[in-house]
């Protein structure tokens, strides 16, 4: 994974290093509440669901390509708060949003959409990939707001000799305030 982590920072680098002379960058940072529900699938046999509250945290970058539209990347983290301890790993949930797209579509309301890589802390590291769209609602001009996301991960897997692939699968919903500066 560490090489999946060299390529989003040096996605993340050349994509902001090509301004143009009248694109904004602007950033962003978000905590809420959020849920997630994963289904944790072995190849021989044995199925696992672990199903959490947590916390959320979102720390994101974008560059302005219109006056309503911009693009993005974002790194995010997600803490369980009261997971069964009889579940494996942490549940922790590290997010890579390679390709975000923001678009304003008026009256201080926005849609967002990404995607991107996600790593999931089981038995041992499960990677995969995301998708998700975020509906934003602006509280004071463009500076505050809550955003509502939503996103599914979809094939975080490692492979196990001994108990066969671990295939994790499944949504994750949250509520964050984010703050632009």
């Amino acid at each position: 994974m560490t090489r999946v982590r060299i390529i989003v920072c040096g996605l993340m680098v050349m994509f902001f290093a090509s301004t143009g002379a009248q694109a904004e960058t602007f950033y962003e940072a978000s905590i809420g509440i959020s849920h997630y529900a994963l289904d944790i699938v072995s190849k021989r046999g044995s199925t696992y669901e672990d199903t959490s509250n947590g916390v959320i945290g979102t720390i994101a970058a974008y560059r302005q390509t219109s006056p309503r539209s911009a693009w993005g990347a974002a790194i995010e983290y997600t803490s369980p708060i009261g997971r069964e301890d009889d579940l494996l790993g942490s549940g922790k949930i590290l997010g890579f949003r390679v390709l975000n797209y923001l678009r304003d579509v008026g009256r201080g309301t926005s849609v967002e959409l990404y995607a991107g890589a996600a790593q999931f802390d089981w038995e041992r590291t499960a990677n995969g990939y995301l998708l998700g769209l975020a509906v934003r609602y602006n509280l004071y001009k463009d500076k505050a707001g809550l955003t509502l996301d939503s996103k599914y991960y979809q094939d975080l897997a490692y492979d196990d000799f001994t108990t066969g692939d671990e295939i994790v699968d499944g949504y994750h919903s949250s509520l964050k305030f984010f703050y632009r500066f």
